[in-house]
């Protein structure tokens, strides 16, 4: 039986006793490492499966004292998926120059405090790992050097800090009024406070802090520097889409539940998701630049995670905790892809980029599947998640507001989509076997889970939903109307120039970032003070 804090430890040991021996040593014992702790992570999630959440107190410390560490339905899955893409990304890397003992120190290290964030049952703790994260990243953005990757690194360094210091208000705050850190114990202290405007100030302070690690409208305009940064490493931009934002999006699920029993915050998230979802897909439109694309592209599907999760229904919830686990394994194979992309054509320009499809076949296949997965084309991991999402949302405006996100997506994509066709006079490229090998098994991946979706939900979520309408033929044809409509879309706003030139300009420097993540902080106060 392995304990919690083993697949937390284990990488970081291996990685500072080993520190000094030759990189291609350190690589291989750190991916020797990875694929121990990922086959721990496998025993604990195959034990919560069977026995229920496991829950574990550092140092034997009693109940609501200690540090605890919980792997449950929300948190085991994450943990898991964490740990199986940190290992694809090991692999895809094997052969890299940029891959010395620092960097991958480094970002072994950040998949550690991920798991830990995952896994951590405290508050404080979460602050803590958090930080420690927002250092790492910080670092593997700025890694080399350059003016404008430094610049990037610096806006979410400080902007994630702004966001920390409310969430560090918020805990001081709250620890005055119910007298623990403990996640479980303050769920239960919440429901016996009298009035409810007594947690209220806390609340509102946490959320603020998640939300800008998470994100969402009108808090995510540090992510395209992360995501996107000029010369960031392709994996850590798969990384940061793939996993760590859904870091920001796990504390909301955790938060809410909190003060679900004093707050119902579920209206006002499911506008923010649906807000978010359309900013972002906007912006998306507007860049020429294949990485921003991308990166906007995550705000987009951040939003419709966040709409589904608060949409009130058990459908949409898993539908959501499910497009989670799709959004990590497509969007961490387009940014790595792109990657691939950029390099060869020495440009990050999707109006210079043609003819990928001739020029560099299996990377071009790979990535086709990843798009595929996030257009929601049937029989794809997407379509899956977003039948979910869309049946549980139920109602007009619901099913409304989730066509005009999917029509938003796939327009996005047919304008990355570009890319694959045309002419290309370069030389061909052929990915060595570490490179191909973890895009060609990515993308299948991408079609394996929506064709075996009822088998991966009951063994992710120990759940049976209903999703035999997402293969029924009439999707094929719905999909195909939504496509022909954003073909459609597409063209039109090619022919608009100043309009997308204008939404570029509208990007918001540190200043104003900081003036959005106050107003969100006094919009959702004051919704809480009007609906509490």
């Amino acid at each position: 039986m392995i304990p919690l804090y083993v697949p937390v430890l284990l990488p970081i040991v291996v990685a500072a006793v080993c520190f000094l021996v030759p990189r291609r040593v350190y690589h291989a014992l750190l991916l020797s490492a990875q694929a121990v702790q990922t086959a721990f992570v496998i025993e604990v999630f195959v034990r919560m499966r069977r026995t229920g959440p496991i829950v574990e107190y550092i140092g034997n410390w009693p109940e609501g004292i200690g540090l605890a560490l919980r792997a449950d339905d929300i948190s085991g899955v994450l943990v898991l998926l964490t740990a199986v893409l940190f290992l694809f990304l090991f692999v895809f890397n094997t052969r890299k120059q940029y891959m010395n003992n620092i960097f991958q120190f480094l970002f072994i290290t950040l998949q550690s405090v991920t798991i830990a964030l995952f896994l951590s049952g405290d508050i404080f703790n979460v602050y803590v790992l958090t930080e420690l994260g927002m250092i790492m990243v910080s670092i593997l953005i700025m890694y080399k050097h350059d003016k404008q990757t430094l610049y990037d690194g610096v806006v979410f360094f400080m902007v994630n800090m702004v966001g920390m210091s409310f969430y560090l208000l918020g805990i001081g705050l709250l620890y005055k009024t119910v007298g623990t850190l403990d996640i479980a114990a303050i769920g239960e202290r919440v429901m016996q406070i009298e009035d409810p405007r007594a947690v209220l100030l806390p609340f509102a302070l946490l959320v603020t802090g998640v939300g800008v690690k998470a994100a969402i409208f009108p808090l995510f305009s540090w992510l395209p520097h992360a995501h996107g940064a000029h010369s960031a490493p392709s994996i850590v931009s798969a990384a940061l889409s793939g996993i760590q934002v859904k870091t920001g999006v796990y504390l909301l699920i955790r938060f809410t539940a909190m003060f679900a029993p004093v707050f119902n915050t579920g209206p006002f998230f499911v506008a923010i998701g649906f807000v978010t979802a359309v900013v972002g897909f906007t912006a998306a439109l507007a860049e020429d630049d294949l990485k921003l694309l991308l990166a906007y592209s995550t705000v987009s599907q951040i939003g419709l995670i966040v709409f589904g999760l608060n949409a009130g229904t058990e459908t949409a919830y898993w539908g959501s905790l499910l497009h989670i686990v799709n959004h990590a394994l497509f969007k961490a194979l387009l940014f790595i892809t792109a990657g691939l992309i950029v390099k060869k054509y020495g440009t990050r320009r999707i109006a210079e980029i043609r003819g990928v499809f001739m020029r560099m076949p299996v990377v071009a296949i790979a990535s086709i599947m990843a798009v595929f997965g996030i257009a929601g084309v049937p029989f794809f991991n997407g379509s899956i998640s977003k039948y979910l999402i869309e049946s549980g949302a139920g109602g007009r405006w619901g099913s409304a507001a989730l066509i005009l996100m999917n029509l938003g997506t796939i327009t996005v994509f047919v304008k990355f989509a570009a890319v694959y066709f045309g002419r290309s006079d370069g030389e061909k490229f052929h990915p060595d076997v570490f490179t191909g090998g973890v895009a060609v098994v990515m993308g299948l991946a991408c079609l394996a889970i929506g064709l075996a979706s009822p088998a991966v939900i009951r063994v992710l979520f120990a759940r049976d939903l209903a999703i035999g309408g997402a293969y029924e033929p009439d999707k094929a044809f719905t999909f195909l109307g939504t496509l022909a409509v954003a073909i459609a879309v597409y063209h039109g706003i090619a022919r608009l120039p100043a309009v997308t030139a204008w939404v570029r300009s509208k990007k918001l420097r540190f200043n104003s970032i900081a003036l959005s993540i106050t107003l969100f902080f006094a919009t959702f106060a004051g919704y809480l003070y009007v609906t509490g």
